[in-house]
């Protein structure tokens, strides 16, 4: 059977699984919620300075039945992609476009979405500890297809999925192709997750190594990520590793970052490693916070001015 059906079928079971099992169940309130970010900042790179308006995002969530929900979330940035229209430097694009069934361990996911690979890319920018993911990273990966898990909390956590391949807000699949992800997640002690993914296009593939660890006031994360180009034959990786500690449990968070990343093993010199040192204020947890950070790059060979230092200002609600 063809993977595409098999994925199919599994996630139209899951929901005929749970329309089922849901008989009896208690009402569940259907009124739409409003939530969103915005995220202003003042950036420097190299000789150059700016104050702009980094994500403002705006969210249309609720419940449709106790084992179903749904998301619709827009973006507006004024950097980072054409403008829309070509006259305005305002950019507006579509994020989260999904209905989401869960019943039990069981899960399934169908619309536009973040795909399960990096772990990096799968927090909320909302919560992360720095102000930009690392370069192997690079954005919260969305595609358009489906999605199915099964979960044991606190224990392991196994995702599939299948999509176009496209990427976000494509209306077609031009070479009718899919992509493929696969992710398991496991914690082998209390407050430690180590996990493993891979992804599948036609033309390339990529592994993950990651693990978290989160406590009362120290935390972090460490990620590997190798992905290979069958048609130039070109292997990339990166990796980078994060420590935060709460200086004060309530309000000051120090984050300490190295990352490293290769574009190309065709080239012997554009490896470029960064280091980072920032802080977090929190006024109401992550719902109000200030974020400052600077992070020095050295290049393995040709020095760039290209070092950031970011001060941005969050509100969620």
């Amino acid at each position: 059977m063809r993977p595409t059906i098999l994925l199919a079928i599994l996630v139209l079971c899951s929901a005929a699984s749970t329309a089922a099992q849901s008989q009896g169940t208690p009402a569940v309130s259907t009124a739409p919620r409003l939530t969103g970010y915005l995220q202003p900042r003042f950036q420097t790179v190299g000789d150059s300075a700016s104050f702009f308006l980094r994500r403002a995002r705006f969210a249309v969530e609720g419940a449709i039945t106790p084992w179903a929900s749904y998301r619709a979330q827009v973006e507006m940035r004024t950097i980072g992609a054409a403008a829309t229209p070509a006259s305005s430097p305002l950019t507006l694009s579509a994020t989260d476009l999904w209905v989401k069934l869960s019943h039990g361990r069981w899960g399934g996911t169908v619309g536009q979405f973040r795909v399960p690979f990096s772990l990096e890319s799968l927090l909320s920018s909302t919560t992360l500890e720095t102000t930009e993911r690392s370069r192997i990273v690079l954005a919260a990966k969305r595609d358009i297809g489906a999605q199915a898990e099964w979960r044991i909390p606190d224990r392991v956590a196994l995702q599939v999925a299948m999509v176009n391949g496209e990427g976000p807000n494509r209306a077609v699949n031009p070479d009718n192709r899919m992509a493929y992800y696969a992710r398991a997640v496991v914690t082998p002690v209390k407050a430690l997750d180590v996990g493993a993914a891979f992804q599948g296009y036609n033309d390339s593939t990529g592994v993950d190594g990651q693990a978290m660890y989160h406590g009362r006031r120290w935390s972090g994360r460490a990620e590997y990520i190798r992905q290979h180009n069958r048609r130039t034959d070109v292997h990339s990786d990166g990796w980078y590793m994060l420590v935060a500690y709460r200086a004060q449990p309530r309000h000051v968070q120090l984050v300490g970052r190295v990352q490293q990343f290769d574009p190309s093993d065709r080239i012997a010199t554009d490896r470029s490693t960064g280091y980072l040192l920032g802080i977090q204020y929190f006024m109401r947890n992550d719902d109000f916070k200030v974020m400052a950070d600077y992070e020095a790059f050295h290049e393995q060979v040709t020095q760039l001015r290209n070092n950031r230092g970011v001060i941005q200002l969050q509100v969620r609600w």
